[in-house]
Parts: structure tokens; C-alpha cells; sequence
């Protein structure tokens, strides 16, 4: 019987754990900031518990970056359209940084 009580306390447990993400925590006024650039409370959650605006977060969107790759660029200090000037040069981002730090800009390549 204490196994089975255990099981369901674990099921109980991981299946609030992976509850989807709700808007708790945000003022009306940001989750209608970040339903006007269409993302959901998933999506809203994720990209500001990374540091990002709604507004920087759809730029970074807009310019064909997820979240993982966002970050990264702008941990270098890059912002949106820089880094996709970058990307389209064919530079990832230690590239970037190592030719930018040497005073070099983006050539698309070909």
C-alpha cells in the first residue's frame, strides 16, 4: 500500500512539473505586450526568463534566432541585427566576436 501511495505522490508531482507554462507573474499590461508579437505564455516565459524584452525578444525572433541561439549572440554583446548580418555572413558566433575584435565587419558570403 506505502508504494502505491508513493507512486501517485511521484505521479502528482511530475505532472505538475510539466504543467504548461501559465502568464503567473506578469502584469496585464506585458502578457498583452507579449501576445501583440504573438507569443504565448510558453514561449513569454521562456524568452524573459532569459533577460528579454517582448520587444527584443520579437526582434531577435524576426530575425530567425530561438532563444538558445538569442542568447548567445547577445551574451557578446551583439544585438539582433547585427548578429543575423553575422550569421548571414557564414560566422558563428566565436567567429564573430574573434573578427569584430579585430575591427573586421560581416561580408555576406556567397
Amino acid at each position: 500500500m506505502k508504494k502505491l501511495g508513493l507512486a501517485i505522490v511521484i505521479f502528482a508531482l511530475s505532472a505538475c512539473a510539466s504543467s504548461p507554462a501559465t502568464w503567473k507573474g506578469m502584469s496585464e499590461r506585458d502578457i498583452a505586450a507579449w501576445k501583440d508579437i504573438g507569443f504565448n505564455a510558453e514561449q513569454a516565459q521562456a524568452w524573459k526568463g532569459g533577460g528579454f524584452s517582448p520587444e527584443q525578444s520579437e526582434s531577435w525572433s524576426k530575425q530567425g534566432f530561438n532563444l538558445t541561439n538569442a542568447s548567445n549572440w547577445k551574451n557578446q554583446s551583439f544585438d539582433a541585427k547585427e548578429a543575423n548580418s553575422w550569421k548571414t555572413g557564414g560566422f558563428d558566433v566565436e567567429s564573430a566576436v574573434d573578427s569584430r575584435d579585430k575591427g573586421l565587419t560581416p561580408v555576406k558570403v556567397e
